[in-house]
């Protein structure tokens, strides 16, 4: 059995090369802040991330419930309802598909799309949670 080839040593604190897992290194495809919001190399342990170069749009606030958003899918297409409270369909959920329900809002599902579109799910008889 060859014996393994030593690998040069590395001077005392030398950050090792780039590669999965470590907080500063970039994967291809992936342009700004690493996956898990991370902090940068030369930030402070537990100090804020970096901010993302986009703008970001002003979410609502958490609920006050317990609530856990999920994934879920529906037995049959069904109508996605305007976040106001009106009767407007926004979207139509199709079976084969699933989507991230954000919030409880009385019996109905606050529910996000694929293309980023909220909005309230009525019926939620028969989903199936993943």
């Amino acid at each position: 059995i060859p014996a393994p080839r030593p690998q040069a040593p590395q001077p005392y604190g030398a950050q090792p090369p780039g590669g999965y897992g470590y907080p500063g290194a970039q994967q291809p495809g992936q342009p700004g802040q690493p996956f898990g919001g991370q902090p940068q190399p030369g930030q402070p342990y537990g100090g804020q991330p970096q901010q993302a170069q986009a703008p970001q749009t002003q979410q609502q606030p958490p609920p006050a419930s317990d609530f856990s958003p999920f994934w879920f899918a529906v037995p049959v297409p069904r109508p996605l309802f305007a976040e106001d409270g009106s009767q407007t369909t926004i979207a139509e959920l199709a079976p084969g598909t699933w989507y991230l329900a954000v919030e409880q809002r009385g019996p109905g599902l606050v529910a996000q799309t694929q293309d980023g579109r909220r909005g309230v799910l009525q019926d939620t008889s028969g989903i199936q949670r993943g």
